[in-house]
């Protein structure tokens, strides 16, 4: 791993977390829907798990770093949970996928500050 590297890493890993923790509060509230707000709610919210799944699988490209794919496969596993009614498993995926993707974070912040860039 390089300086640039380091820093992309950091970079995806960071805003991925962020978008994941959001996606589990709205997760969250869908136990609160009935009928067809739950059907409109569910579909909102697969929509922004495709789009931060897609943000994992362009980390996962830009960097290799085989944590972001395992993500990205915990937040389609999340989505498949969320089209069964099945919350509370879509919640502990992605609680995986944050701890997946917070690691390259960790190991760039370590990598960062033994070559003294921070």
């Amino acid at each position: 791993m390089n300086a640039k590297e380091a820093v992309a890493e950091y970079q995806f890993s960071e805003r991925s977390k962020s978008e994941l923790i959001a996606a589990s509060q709205i997760v969250a509230t869908l136990y609160d829907y009935k009928g067809a707000e739950k059907t409109a709610a569910k579909r909102v919210t697969t929509n922004f798990l495709e789009l931060f799944r897609s943000n994992l699988v362009l980390g996962f490209n830009m960097t290799k770093n085989l944590n972001f794919q395992k993500a990205a496969e915990r937040v389609s596993e999340a989505i498949s949970r969320i089209e069964a009614d099945e919350f509370a498993d879509a919640s502990q995926k992605l609680g995986d996928a944050v701890s997946l993707a917070t690691t390259p974070a960790q190991e760039a912040w370590e990598f960062l500050s033994e070559h003294g860039f921070l």
